[in-house]
């Protein structure tokens, strides 16, 4: 098989290519997807214990938004410093001392005695996960062709949704036991912050760092690998990058990106820690059975993601596969606005396409950030992008719990739905334009390097 001189590539290598990329799913992504899995369990578990942990601790529905919330603000003020951080030490040490110390953050939430510890709880586990999301974003970057990174991020974030869609009927079946005269929601935190320990052991043992380091691919394997990747950095698109940590931060498709991904978090988190309790308005039902019915949208959201990443990596196409499906949930969430005191199951059909629309495009919102950074600005632009979307997760439990007030009535969880979708339609309309001024910059490279010859 020999080697192209002029690109750096293998000649005829479609075999060669498939099989080190299932290698390198099979090894490194399923391994983040169950870290990622644990990550947004630990997060959200909260929501599925909100009624318990209101009564045991006297929370008022202000109270526990903030202290939702706060696990925002740590994970805001240390996202960039630990991305940098990994960047320097590489992945897999930073990744298992992020996993040491969320567990046991997580754990610790099964001693909380009162309002303040619950504040201070939250904050240390948002900072001990700070850094996670962009740093396995800069990690799959290295690793994964552009062509193919939607489908693997699509497998990181699959997570979310299974995380959801699972990970409430378990929280709920947990927190049905009372081992030892413990409340059922303490017994939850405790045990489902246990298998992050475990797993950091995994990650220490199988992360590999990068492409060269990889013993586990044979030598034509990572020879393909890293001819792949340094041909696609060597044609990437210069207009679309920021050399330096400084013009990072102060470019403006940047900012950009980061206004997009805090207005599609207000309803990601919004759904997350709200809608078991919306889900309780609308009938009698049990904890097991409010988390199965909670897990709905997010089944909905697990197949949309799979079919839009792999279809936006088919077809190259990303700003309209981001764009069309936010719109729409935002649609789908205005009907779950409109009906859910009238008519529930038309409520929830709302609910599942508000769930992929904001859901399901994570993937392809991952693909077009990381290729406007190059080099350290991508370990700390990727992390700006996500500590500044991030802000949203501290705004959306707080404001929809101001919104829906001590007695929260249908109507009151009319009006908070309706605002996170004005917020998610803000995320497709700002994905739109930001989309239109890559592609005029394209443009203007393009007729650049024709004019230079």
């Amino acid at each position: 098989m020999a080697l192209d001189n002029a690109t750096g590539f293998l000649d005829g290598t479609p075999g060669l290519e498939r099989s080190t990329m299932r290698l390198v799913t099979w090894r490194l992504g399923l391994l983040l997807f169950v870290v990622y899995i644990l990550n947004y369990l630990d997060r959200t578990n909260i929501g599925i214990a909100k009624d318990h942990l209101q009564a045991s601790l006297g929370l008022s529905e202000a109270a526990y938004g903030l202290g939702a919330g706060l696990f925002f603000i740590g994970y805001v003020l240390f996202e960039v410093p630990s991305n940098l951080i990994l960047y320097r030490v590489g992945a897999r040490l930073w990744i298992t001392r992020i996993m040491v110390t969320w567990g046991l953050a997580a754990m610790g939430m099964a001693f909380v005695q009162n309002e303040m510890a619950f504040y201070i709880l939250r904050f240390l586990l948002g900072a001990a996960e700070a850094g996670l999301v962009p740093g396995v974003i800069l990690y799959l970057t290295q690793w994964i062709p552009s062509a193919r990174r939607a489908r693997l991020i699509a497998l990181f974030y699959l997570a979310v949704p299974l995380a959801s869609a699972f990970g409430s009927p378990l929280s709920g079946w947990l927190m049905g036991f009372n081992p030892f005269g413990v409340e059922g929601w303490r017994f939850m935190f405790f045990l489902e912050g246990i298998p992050c320990l475990f797993v950091a052991v995994l990650v220490l043992a199988f992360l590999t760092d990068t492409p060269t380091r990889a013993k586990w691919l044979d030598e034509r394997q990572r020879r393909w690998l890293t001819a792949a990747l340094a041909k696609e950095k060597s044609e990437e698109d210069t207009t679309h990058q920021s050399g330096t940590l400084r013009q990072a931060f102060i470019n403006p498709r940047v900012l950009g990106m980061a206004v997009v991904f805090f207005s599609m978090i207000i309803p990601i988190y919004a759904l997350a820690f709200f809608l078991p309790a919306i889900i309780k308005q609308m009938g009698t039902f049990s904890i097991l059975q409010v988390g199965f019915i909670t897990a709905v949208p997010y089944i909905f959201a697990s197949v949309g993601m799979f079919l839009i990443s792999r279809r936006s990596d088919r077809t190259g196409e990303r700003v309209l596969h981001y764009v069309v499906p936010s719109a729409l949930g935002a649609g789908g969430l205005v009907m779950a606005a409109l009906t859910l005191g009238s008519a529930p199951v038309v409520a929830m059909v709302g609910f599942c396409v508000g769930a992929i629309g904001c859901l399901s495009t994570l993937p392809v919102f991952w693909s077009i950030t990381p290729r406007l950074l190059t080099g350290v600005a991508a370990a700390g632009g990727i992390a700006l992008v996500c500590a500044i979307g991030n802000v949203a997760g501290f705004v959306a439990p707080y404001m929809v719990g101001l919104i829906r007030g001590e007695n929260a009535t249908a109507a009151s969880s009319s009006q908070a739905i309706l605002v996170s979708a004005g917020f998610l339609l803000v995320a497709a309309v700002g994905m739109l334009l930001v989309g239109k001024s890559l592609g005029k910059r394209h443009a203007h490279k393009s007729e650049s390097n024709a004019n230079a010859y």
